[in-house]
């Protein structure tokens, strides 16, 4: 952001020598809360998606809720489904078990 972008009122310190908001005390953290905007950008995409061919399904008879619901109940025990599920977590949640 240029400062000249900037508005007249902003509080002193908002705003880092490069001329971006500046919010956290470590400027990691500032790069790190747009990243997670995206991601939940992205999720709202993918559920809006998904709630479409849903919708789409239902609306030609291919498939029902019920069968959503029985699909869910079989894979709740799927293991393979579970060792996938183990993995999908420990790859995105692995940054924080690691030491600073």
């Amino acid at each position: 952001m240029n400062a000249d972008r900037k508005p007249e009122d902003t509080p002193a310190g908002l705003y880092g020598p490069d001329g971006r908001p500046q919010f956290f005390s470590d400027p990691a953290m500032d790069r790190f809360v747009p990243v997670v905007l995206n991601l939940a950008s992205e999720i709202w995409l993918q559920h809006e998606a998904i709630a479409n061919l849903k919708a789409l399904l239902a609306k030609h008879g291919i498939l029902t809720d019920d069968a959503l619901d029985q699909i869910a109940r079989e894979s709740a025990t799927d293991e393979t489904r579970e060792a996938t599920l183990r993995e999908f977590l420990v790859r995105v949640l692995g940054p924080l078990r690691e030491m600073a």
